[in-house]
């Protein structure tokens, strides 16, 4: 029996002779495949993982970097916005160039316009860091052919970015991108209106940068840890980062990623002023007082929404119906229209002492809140609070038939039943 040394070395022989015979079969025109095939090609090196492709137009950014972007590059870090307030503006920018109130009057008309188309071109100005138009409009046509997306048919009294201080914020994210921490009902307004839209040009702050973060996980772990994004739905539900829109703007059948709707933060964005200052407050400080009043409500110590009229199929008297607080801050008008839902939710707001905690250790005095005093001078925040609340279902027009500006409600209300601002719908002119 021949050994191992002897069967490994007939092996070794055998499979040389099969690549000489490989070599001849070559030589003499056949192409010896039945040979050849035993032997292995080489495997392709190992290529490594380039990972995610990263978006470099501000990788560079530095936290106080002003920077001029589009409104499609924003990406959202709060799933839910108000949509009333988004219908304020709405509403509020886009005058009825054919409104027949004041059509025998173009001075008034003119007015109406620069209240209401004007108002739009202030805004955008303010928000930008240009402070404000250079002028008003002084002719209607003028007014007809400015727009948002034509820079040279308005101007501002300074360049684009010029006061940071008011400018909204924005990360630099681990792919590059850049995520808001503050104006998305700003930018959702300014995508929707005709003469905005995502490809706007706005200018906003970095407010910090980690592209430095290696994975997305890190980058949503510190987001959260610096409250730099506020994981509940429109319903006050937690979410995953994962399950944040795709871009600013409400949700709408034709564009998908959009927004959704939160009752609540509409509410407190009309306690403004009311119930609480705005200014210098933390991120997402509305929907922190929205937590409290969902939370008030659970306790049986405020009533729901659902308990006022607020929007259609309610009338718009009924929705629009004044409330108001007297001097003593006893409740005077309607009970049960959108203006007495804001007048319920100021009064729990403003009766919380400065160090109450409102929302995961932020106190009411932190959230800007309003301390409303009984028999308030006239120069008091009270004071001033109790006008604010009287205004908010204000029309537009004044007892002398002339033009004046009109309340936020009246204005949200009005386009979200209505739509556009035009003669013949439900505008009430």
């Amino acid at each position: 029996m021949a050994n191992n040394a002897d069967v490994f070395a007939h092996k070794v022989r055998g499979g040389l002779a099969a690549l000489v015979v490989a070599g001849l079969l070559a030589a003499c025109g056949g192409d010896g495949s039945d040979v050849a095939a035993t032997i292995p090609d080489p495997e392709p090196p190992v290529q490594p993982d380039p990972g995610p492709a990263r978006n470099p137009a501000y990788l560079d950014a530095k936290a106080g970097d002003i920077i001029q972007v589009k409104i499609k590059e924003l990406h959202p870090t709060q799933a839910a916005i108000g949509y009333d307030q988004v219908y304020y503006k709405l509403g509020r920018w886009q005058g009825d160039f054919d409104r027949g109130t004041w059509r025998a009057d173009p001075v008034s008309q003119l007015d109406y316009l620069n209240r209401t188309v004007g108002k739009k071109f202030d805004d955008y100005c303010e928000d930008m860091g240009a402070t404000a138009r250079v002028r008003k409009f002084q002719t209607i046509d003028e007014a007809r052919q400015a727009r948002l997306n034509a820079p040279g048919s308005f101007a501002c009294e300074e360049a684009f970015g010029t006061h940071a201080d008011v400018l909204k914020t924005a990360v630099v994210g681990w792919d590059g991108d850049l995520y808001l921490t503050d104006g998305h009902h700003t930018f959702s307004a300014l995508r929707g209106i005709a003469d905005g839209g995502p490809e706007l040009p706005v200018w906003v702050k970095v407010a910090a940068n980690y592209s430095d973060v290696p994975t997305r996980e890190a980058f949503w772990q510190r987001m959260i840890d610096e409250r730099k994004a506020w994981l509940r739905d429109g319903d006050d539900r937690p979410i995953t980062t994962d399950q944040l829109p795709s871009r600013v703007g409400m949700a709408s059948d034709e564009e998908p990623g959009g927004m959704q709707e939160d009752a609540y933060r509409s509410l407190v964005y009309f306690t403004r002023d009311i119930g609480y200052a705005s200014g210098g407050l933390p991120e997402f400080a509305e929907f922190q007082w929205a937590s409290l009043l969902r939370a008030r409500i659970a306790a049986g110590q405020l009533a729901p929404l659902s308990g006022y009229k607020t929007a259609a199929p309610a009338p718009l008297a009924a929705i629009l119906a004044v409330s108001t607080l007297k001097a003593d801050l006893s409740r005077a008008g309607a009970t049960d229209s959108y203006a007495a839902a804001v007048r319920e939710a100021s009064l729990v707001m403003g009766a919380l002492g400065d160090q109450d905690v409102v929302y995961d250790q932020q106190t009411a005095s932190q959230l800007g809140r309003i301390q409303l005093v009984p028999d308030a001078a006239s120069n008091s925040p009270t004071k001033t609070a109790r006008d604010t609340l009287e205004e908010l279902p204000r029309d537009d027009v004044k007892k002398d038939g002339t033009p004046r500006g009109a309340g936020k409600l009246w204005f949200s209300v009005n386009y979200r039943t209505c739509g556009k601002p035009a003669a013949g719908t439900c505008w009430g002119y």
